[in-house]
């Protein structure tokens, strides 16, 4: 839903290339965000700007970066954070991506979770999981190579960080979507480890002509603990709507949660969401009251440039 932020982009000629192209779009949050984890009900405001370059060499290779300058959440307070820096070359050899940017687990298999609140309430409960494997536990750089073919993509990713406090990760997913009489089903699975922990998570999906769609995840977190996740959503015209349950076993204790989501396009960038979230773990198990019955809230405008 993201749209161009300045209608005009910048053309730069320069010898040995085609051209770069440079654009800039924005997108921006409010709101109201309440509920009972620690913060009262308040007035939510958020924005963040992206630039997206690209280019083609003559012969025929493209590339391209993309720099995210976001706002801290305004119920948090001002300021600037610059992150989200990723650059990327790619052609008949495959792709390489590199930079803030998803392992090999995160990129071939889907979280469950589909439209957006303000707050992120529906994907951010007890019993929330993204995915996201041993990301960012070795410097935050990642380097990804993938490859499609067909229906299938694969590929394989490395986090180095020399110092001692940090072990390498590395990774490898593949992926497959594909069209079953107006059906689109996807499978992905990924593998990541950093010789201490091994990961592991499979996705499934699937979308049918009607707007119902079918979310579901299974991830192997080492240690003895797993996830497992749901998520059941319709779209009909300009309204979306998503509940999704999730739930971490530890073998002693389970520690889980649902959402709920709806989204109203109202066309030109705007977008009314509303989220919601809650989650608890089994009784006389709370860690530390973290997750100890925990309801959040927010309704608000999403607004793409």
């Amino acid at each position: 839903m993201k749209k161009i932020l300045l209608a005009t982009t910048a053309l730069v000629g320069f010898a040995g290339a085609a051209s770069a192209e440079v654009s800039i779009s924005g997108y921006a949050e409010m709101g109201i965000a309440g509920g009972n984890r620690g913060a009262d009900t308040q007035f939510w405001t958020d924005a963040n700007v992206t630039f997206s370059m690209s280019g083609t060499t003559d012969g025929g290779l493209t590339f391209g970066a993309k720099v995210d300058l976001g706002s801290i959440p305004g119920n948090v307070g001002p300021g600037l954070t610059q992150g989200g820096e990723t650059m990327y070359i790619s052609g008949s050899f495959g792709k390489i991506t590199m930079g803030d940017t998803d392992g090999a687990l995160d990129w071939a298999a889907q979280e469950i979770y589909m439209g957006t609140a303000i707050a992120d309430d529906h994907s951010s409960h007890a019993g929330a999981y993204w995915n996201s494997g041993l990301d960012g536990t070795a410097g935050g750089q990642i380097a990804r190579y993938e490859y499609s073919f067909g229906s299938f993509a694969a590929a394989v990713s490395a986090e180095i960080d020399t110092s001692i406090a940090n072990n390498d990760v590395f990774g490898v997913g593949v992926k497959y979507s594909g069209d079953f009489g107006g059906t689109m089903v996807g499978f992905g699975l990924g593998y990541q480890d950093n010789s201490v922990l091994q990961m592991w998570a499979v996705s499934a999906n699937a979308t049918m002509s009607n707007g119902i769609a079918i979310n579901a995840g299974y991830a192997d977190l080492d240690l003895g603990v797993t996830w497992a996740g749901i998520g059941v959503g319709y779209t009909t015209g300009a309204l979306l709507v998503q509940a999704n349950y999730g739930a971490y076993d530890t073998g002693a204790f389970t520690v889980d949660g649902w959402g709920l989501v709806a989204n109203y396009d109202l066309g030109g960038g705007a977008v009314v969401m509303a989220g919601y979230g809650t989650g608890d773990v089994a009784a006389g198990n709370e860690i530390g009251g973290l997750y100890g019955s925990e309801d959040t809230f927010s309704v608000g405008l999403g607004l793409s440039f």
